[in-house]
């Protein structure tokens, strides 16, 4: 009786917010929830020119171009078909929910490159923007969970394309139930611009590693598994998937599935083909870093409790997973200024072969002296021995401490505070 309760109080708290908002929509609002990202950039820059000093639609502007590049990622994703098995990819750019798309077009290597450094250059513009924000005091309240994504291009409203499953998908969020969310109104406030401008970062670093190394190798006998029509190098590699197409079922044991593991692995030898990419590694996260303390300083200050998407220890929301205390506050800054070290090169991290307590790997001279990446020898640690030195290096001792602070999953906290 009382889960109900709860719930009942939940999502009467969620249908008061909704109807407050309804006399305040802000600018951004309607092209966020019509999918039409081009039309309300264009719009929302025209209204800046006019009102240079509207930081709310300033930050409606900079969270539609985060989300543009989203969109621009599942709508590439969708043309080219890509396999909903890779839902469950590592690479979190192969993880996005897609509806399948029954008349892909031809993929090939140089195409992803050309969507990853599409997607760069929209999260440099959303940080951009994001960046000229001034007031302390904005406010951008949105119905975050119904924002729309037309994938495929139809002009139809479809739960699938909402960023309600996008979210489900990446952060696997339970906490909110599914009957709730449509209504859900998040206060997106000085805080979570520092936030997202973080995030920005954090995703063109990723994307950055991908483009710096020459990943042609891998790609030509792996791609089909990700996408139904690739370009093929291989002619036998055709044949056998022409072959296996109306097949469902597959097996992990299936001889073609392991050859082309090993093949995978054996290709994972990376020529460095841009070295300038992986010196941007390092300078955006360091400037992640820099952000999250800023982020906290911000949250610190806030008094409200206004419909928060990331909370302070005083603050209550009903969308994070995780609620900060200020033990798990002053433990995320111990793990910052140990990231810190780590990326400036004053610890090393530790190294995974032999019994030397002071061998580590430097993480700053890894990503400011690039060299060709073979991910095989890298983890055997002869492929990492170009930047291996003694020093001082950071505790294991200590990470598993901030481990038991985050209840076991510091993962998941950093994954979501950033």
């Amino acid at each position: 009786m009382s889960s109900k309760i709860t719930l009942i109080a939940s999502c009467m708290l969620l249908l008061t917010s909704s109807f407050a908002f309804g006399q305040q929509q802000p600018l951004v609002e309607k092209y966020l929830l019509s999918g039409n990202f081009s039309q309300g950039e264009k719009d929302l820059k025209a209204h800046l020119e006019k009102a240079p000093n509207d930081d709310q639609a300033r930050l409606g502007l900079g969270t539609l171009q985060f989300m543009q590049s989203l969109d621009h990622l599942s709508k590439s994703w969708y043309r080219y078909g890509i396999n909903s098995s890779t839902r469950n990819a590592i690479l979190p750019f192969f993880r996005l929910p897609v509806p399948s798309n029954p008349n892909p077009e031809q993929i090939e290597y140089e195409t992803v490159r050309q969507v990853f450094k599409s997607m760069i250059k929209q999260l440099e513009q959303a940080d951009e923007t994001l960046a000229k924000i001034k007031s302390k005091e904005v406010k951008l309240p949105l119905h975050l969970f119904e924002i729309h994504f037309d994938i495929n291009g139809d002009g139809k409203k479809n739960k699938e394309e909402d960023l309600n499953a996008f979210l489900d998908e990446l952060f696997d969020l339970k906490k909110i139930p599914p009957r709730c969310r449509p209504t859900t109104v998040i206060a997106f406030d000085y805080a979570d611009v520092i936030w997202l401008r973080g995030y920005t970062h954090v995703l063109r670093s990723m994307l950055e590693f991908a483009l710096a190394y020459d990943a042609e190798a891998l790609w030509d006998v792996a791609a089909y598994r990700l996408f139904p029509e690739v370009k093929f190098k291989h002619e036998f590699l055709k044949e056998e998937f022409e072959a296996a197409k109306g097949k469902k079922n597959y097996s992990i044991l299936d001889q073609n599935i392991l050859l082309d593991i090993v093949a995978s692995f054996h290709n994972s030898n990376f020529k460095l083909q841009e070295p300038k990419r992986v010196k941007r590694i390092h300078k955006h996260l360091k400037k992640a870093v820099e952000l999250s303390r800023e982020m906290w300083i911000a949250l610190a200050e806030e008094t409200d409790n206004d419909r928060e998407w990331i909370p302070n220890s005083r603050q209550t929301t009903l969308v994070s997973p995780f609620r900060p205390t200020n033990q798990t506050i002053t433990a995320w800054q111990d793990i910052l200024d140990e990231s810190e070290a780590i990326l400036d090169g004053k610890k090393l991290l530790p190294f995974w072969r032999g019994k030397a307590n002071d061998r580590g790997f430097n993480v700053k001279r890894f990503l400011t002296e690039p060299k060709d990446f073979d991910l095989i020898l890298f983890i055997h640690g002869t492929g990492a021995l170009p930047h291996v030195e003694r020093g001082d290096v950071t505790s294991v001792e200590k990470w598993e401490q901030f481990q038991r602070v985050f209840g076991g999953d510091l993962f998941g906290f950093a994954i979501w505070f950033n």
